[in-house]
């Protein structure tokens, strides 16, 4: 129609709509300049010969150079192309100055991470590396400078907020190491709550939630005053605020990996399987990178903000990695002097080391009508085991500290992966493994020449007295570490009889091991699974493949669930509603897929019967919200073989009687839930997975409704806690059970004298920009355990180098530690 018929019409269209739409696609093209080139792209400059990144359909790149130097520094600038805004973050987390970007919300955690020092530990830790390390990190520091210097657009996430990228340093690198052992740390956690928690409980009630291992259960190597307890309740609740907030895993989480020796493969090549465990994100915490140098070819996963591959393969062995759940964390209460200046060591007195932290706040939006803000001044005191970290809750006559390895001042972990990249063999995989400190890790290895073996790599403390189980008293040396574990002594074993090695967090060795590791294993059902699974096939003279490697990684079976249905089959409250309920559950055996509708009413059944057994008496029991919530918190996270106890045996006296009543009222408090949940009381349709879904928070923006929806991702998930498929998720009132710890990624690998198969799945995507198709390309080939080949340029066998099957050292044929 002609625009002088509507006046009004065209003088929108004219004034409004069109420049809108210029402003928007002008945007849009803005944006999607901050992506990199999708071809292949060459550098020269500021590498010595041209370097070559090319990116394949996933958008991984393939690092092509003549020296190392210029491939760390190809790995930096491929950081910074793809995730800019997550170095950011990360360098901004380590440094203690979330705040100056996020504001208020932020001081507690910054004045966490400065209370740590993880950023300032990191110096001693750069003085201990080797100059061939130290080169490493300077090239890939310079990798990432090169790109910011090149002023190319930025990501949304800084244009959102205001915020310029400032330059990347090695010790930036270095401390998020650091970050990453926090991230599988916790052991100081679990202290504190088993503190707390004795404050109103008895023995055999506080072994509900702090179980021994099961003797029988698999092992992967064969051989205070209540205002303390008030001020380790708020410390809990602060750290279960940072825990959700940043991402950092909660005590007990973990990995599987596993490793077959050729003789049960289809083909005779050794294999290899991993995926490790940690809090989700958007983007991933890993990123997939090949790097084909003279002196180096390797591929796999790497973590942003590192130059290496931390676990995956060169031309000759592959590794993988779990976390070893050591307890390397202690803390210790601290007598003080009146004025609170110094504390007590063997009865003298000794002035605290103390600085001072000024943390920058942003004021709150809109900036330009906001008074802004004085910084925050944080003082923080360190004594003899290390920071004092209850200082920032008022309590200054028992100060606690903290003692972890990751804070020694010589951390040479950098050096143990830089060395491990560049292993040929067994005996440079376990030279290279001895210089590692923390995060503690079970390591998984394999060969071309059809090796498998492990080793228990980091430092672990010898105690004097105790086992850290509670914080211990620091005024002496009675309770003080007494050095580590020596490195030959290290849990350690090569070629197994049984033919494979399966580290799921469990229980590392039996008890004719000399030293003491920890108590927080993990349950043991998913290693028993995996064991299951490999031994059954082997048995029954069924050859395993990498098809059988992806199967087993997407099983969903929870033997633990299982042997508590097995107990309650014959005690299923009857009547009304509960009859269907019955029905569904009678024939089920455990197996958490997200179709079924039995994982549901269990999974909810069991909730509720935590709740009325743990919880509520707890709050009759204690009257104080801190301890009330910490115990609600505890009771969630009751393993299903402490809850058979407490049913089939009575441990603790929960129950009233013999349960059943207690089991009759949760069974019809999970049905009214799911009912509303759902909406129908059709209970065949009450999947698994519309009620369980995986959620990928973005940071900051999950915490809009608005921009989540463009940031964040969800998808719906079986599995649970317990199953190989780990889905540990949380039950969350308006949403059912959300996931936000799990698999960060999934990788394969079969090795034999023709080379190695390398396939792999990252959780989200190799792009850390919403923009690119890459930001969340691999989230339904990961839900669904569809891995891809990640196939590099030095996929071939060397002439110079032939390769034969069998040992290169003699077998540990008894399969104890060596």
């Amino acid at each position: 129609m002609p625009f002088h018929s509507y006046p009004l019409a065209s003088r929108l269209i004219l004034v409004v709509l069109l420049p809108l739409l210029a402003v928007v696609a002008w945007g849009w093209m803005q944006m999607r300049a901050s992506l990199p080139a999708e071809s292949t792209l060459t550098l020269s400059e500021g590498v010595s010969e041209p370097t070559v990144i090319a990116r394949d359909a996933a958008g991984v790149p393939h690092i092509r150079a003549t020296s190392e130097h210029d491939a760390f520094f190809a790995v930096g600038y491929a950081h910074a192309q793809d995730r800019l805004w997550q170095l950011e973050l990360q360098r901004r987390m380590t440094r203690g100055r979330l705040s100056e970007i996020f504001g208020e919300e932020s001081i507690d955690a910054d004045a966490w991470f400065r209370t740590l020092g993880l950023h300032a530990s990191t110096r001693s830790a750069w003085r201990a590396l080797s100059p061939e390390a130290r080169e490493s990190l300077t090239a890939y520091t310079s990798g990432i400078n090169a790109w910011l210097s090149e002023r190319h657009p930025l990501p949304i996430e800084f244009r959102m907020l205001g915020v310029e990228p400032e330059p990347w340093t090695e010790l930036d690198s270095l401390a998020w190491i650091k970050m990453f052992a926090l991230d599988l740390g916790g052991n100081f956690d679990r202290e504190m709550r088993h503190f707390v928690a004795r404050q109103s409980m008895t023995e055999p009630q506080i072994a509900t939630f702090f179980p021994e291992y099961p003797e029988d259960a698999p092992t992967t190597v064969r051989t205070g005053t209540p205002q303390v307890a008030a001020t380790l309740g708020a410390m809990l609740d602060a750290q279960h605020r940072r825990q959700r907030n940043f991402g950092i895993s909660v005590p007990g989480t973990g990995s599987n990996a596993w490793a077959v020796a050729g003789a049960h493969t289809a083909n005779g090549a050794a294999l290899l399987a991993n995926d490790p465990h940690l809090g989700l994100r958007i983007p991933s915490l890993w990123y997939a990178i090949s790097i084909d140098s003279p002196g180096l070819k390797v591929s796999g996963m790497g973590l942003v903000g590192l130059p290496l591959v931390v676990l995956g393969r060169n031309d000759r062995i592959a590794w993988g990695g779990t976390n070893m759940m050591a307890d390397t964390q202690d803390l210790f209460f601290e007598r003080t002097d009146p004025e609170g200046t110094r504390y007590e060591v063997d009865g003298r007195w000794v002035d605290f080391d103390r600085r001072v932290e000024s943390i920058g706040v942003r004021p709150k939006f809109p900036q330009a009508l906001r008074k802004r803000y004085v910084p925050v001044t944080v003082t923080v005191r360190t004594t003899r085991h290390g920071p004092v970290i209850s200082d920032r809750y008022g309590v200054f006559d028992s100060p606690v500290s903290l003692r972890w390895t990751a804070l020694d001042d010589d951390d040479t972990s950098y050096e143990a992966f830089y060395r491990l990249n560049f292993a040929r063999d067994w005996n440079g995989f376990r030279a290279a493994l001895r210089l590692h400190v923390a995060p503690a890790m079970n390591m998984i290895y394999a060969d071309r020449k059809g090796n498998i073996g492990y080793v228990a790599a980091g430092r672990i403390p010898i105690r004097k007295r105790g086992e850290g189980v509670l914080p211990a008293p620091g005024w002496n040396d009675e309770w003080g570490w007494n050095g580590y574990v020596p490195p030959d002594a290290w849990p350690s074993v090569l070629n197994p009889p049984s033919g494979y090695i399966v580290s799921a967090n469990n229980k590392v060795v039996d008890s004719r091991y000399p030293y003491f590791i920890s108590h927080d294993w993990a349950p043991p059902a998913r290693a028993e699974r995996i064991e299951q699974l490999l031994h059954d096939t082997i048995a029954a003279g069924r050859p395993l493949s990498v098809d059988s490697m992806r199967d087993i990684q997407s099983d969903t079976l929870d033997l633990s669930a299982a042997r508590l249905m097995d107990h309650l089959r014959d005690r299923l409250p009857e009547g009304g509603r509960r009859d269907a309920a019955a029905d569904l559950l009678r024939d089920w055996r455990g197996e958490m897929q997200g179709g079924s509708a039995a994982a549901t009413i269990f999974t909810e059944w069991m909730r509720q019967l935590r709740l009325q057994l743990f919880a509520s008496r707890a709050r009759a029991d204690w009257g104080r919200d801190t301890a009330s919530d910490l115990l609600s918190q505890m009771s969630e996270d009751v393993e299903y073989g402490d809850l058979l106890a407490v049913l089939r045996e009575g441990r603790g006296g929960w129950c009233s009687r013999d349960c059943d009543s207690e089991l009759g009222d949760a069974l019809d408090a999970a049905l009214w839930e799911l009912h509303k949940r759902n909406g129908t009381w059709d209970m065949e349709g009450w999947h698994w997975s519309g009620n369980q879904f995986t959620k990928y928070p973005h940071m900051p923006f999950s915490q809009s409704k608005s921009l989540a929806r463009f940031f964040e991702r969800r998808i719906p998930n079986g599995g649970s806690a317990n199953s190989i498929n780990v889905a540990a998720a949380r039950h969350q009132k308006s949403e059912g059970y959300v996931q936000t710890f799990g698999p960060g990624f999934r990788q394969i690998f079969s090795l034999d004298s023709a080379g190695i198969r390398h396939l792999y799945v990252n959780s989200t995507g190799q792009s850390g920009n919403v923009f690119s198709p890459h930001y969340d390309d691999m989230i339904g080939q990961f839900h669904d355990v569809r891995l891809q080949p990640l196939v590099s340029s030095y996929d071939r066998p060397s002439e110079s180098e032939p390769i034969a099957h069998g040992p290169s050292v003699p077998d540990n044929t008894d399969g104890t530690t060596r």
